[in-house]
C-alpha cells in the first residue's frame, strides 16, 4: 500500500512539474517573458537579495513612475533592476559626455531619434541616491511579479553539483516507486506454505465377526 502511494505521489509531482514547465515557456514564447535574480540587495525590501521576478518587454513610452525596469548599458556586461522615479524626454548631450544609452538585456542598442525614445532617472529602493546617470532607451523589461528567496534556489540549482544531485535523487526515488513488488499469488503461496499443517484423520470401518 505504501509503495502504491509513493508511487502515485512521485509521478503526481513529475506531471505537474512537467506542465508547469511546459506551461512557463509557452508563456514565454508568446508574452517575451523572462525571469530575474537579484543578485544585490539594492531593491530591498520589496525585492531583497536572492529574489525572483518575472519580468516583460515594454517599450520606452510606456513606462511610468513607480514602475520597476531592467535595462543594460550599452557596454556594460550586467543589467540594472531599479525604480523609476523620472521619466522625460531624451535630451541634447555633448559629444565628450558619458554614453547614456540602454536596452532591454540583450537587446542592441537604442536608436534615440524615435519618436518613443525616453530619459529615465533610476533608484534602488534601498539606495540613498539615484543611479549616478541617467538611462536614454526605446525598451526595456518591466517586473510584473517577484517572490523572495526563490532567486537563490533558482541560483543553486543551476550549479553542476545540485543538478547532479537533483537527477540522482529524482532517479532514486523513481525507482524505488516502481520497483516491481511480489505478487499477490505469490504472497499466497508463501502463506500458504509458511501455515502449519495437520493431517487429516479418516474413520474406517471393520467389519467384527460374530460366534
Amino acid at each position: 500500500m505504501f509503495s502504491r502511494l509513493a508511487g502515485a505521489a512521485v509521478t503526481t509531482m513529475l506531471v505537474v512539474a512537467a506542465l508547469g514547465l511546459a506551461c512557463w515557456f509557452a508563456f514565454s514564447a508568446v508574452s517575451g517573458a523572462a525571469l530575474i535574480t537579484f543578485r544585490t540587495g539594492s531593491m530591498s525590501p520589496t525585492m531583497p537579495q536572492g529574489a525572483l521576478a518575472v519580468s516583460l518587454p515594454v517599450s520606452a513610452s510606456e513606462i511610468e513612475v513607480g514602475d520597476v525596469i531592467t535595462v543594460q548599458r550599452a557596454g556594460e556586461a550586467l543589467p540594472v533592476t531599479h525604480r523609476v522615479i523620472e521619466v522625460g524626454k531624451v535630451r541634447d548631450r555633448a559629444a565628450n559626455e558619458a554614453d547614456i544609452r540602454a536596452a532591454a538585456p540583450g537587446g542592441p542598442p537604442p536608436d534615440l531619434t524615435k519618436p518613443g525614445a525616453r530619459e529615465i532617472v533610476m533608484q534602488g529602493d534601498d539606495n540613498d541616491a539615484p543611479d549616478h546617470l541617467p538611462y536614454a532607451i526605446t525598451d526595456a523589461r518591466k517586473v510584473v511579479f517577484s517572490l523572495p528567496f526563490f532567486g537563490t534556489i533558482l541560483m543553486m540549482m543551476q550549479t553542476p553539483i545540485a543538478t547532479g544531485a537533483l537527477i540522482v535523487s529524482v532517479g532514486v526515488l523513481v525507482v524505488w516507486a516502481f520497483w516491481p513488488k511480489a505478487s499477490r499469488t505469490e504472497d499466497e503461496h508463501g502463506a500458504e506454505d509458511a501455515a502449519p499443517h495437520h493431517p487429516r484423520h479418516t474413520s474406517s470401518k471393520h467389519s467384527v465377526g460374530v460366534r
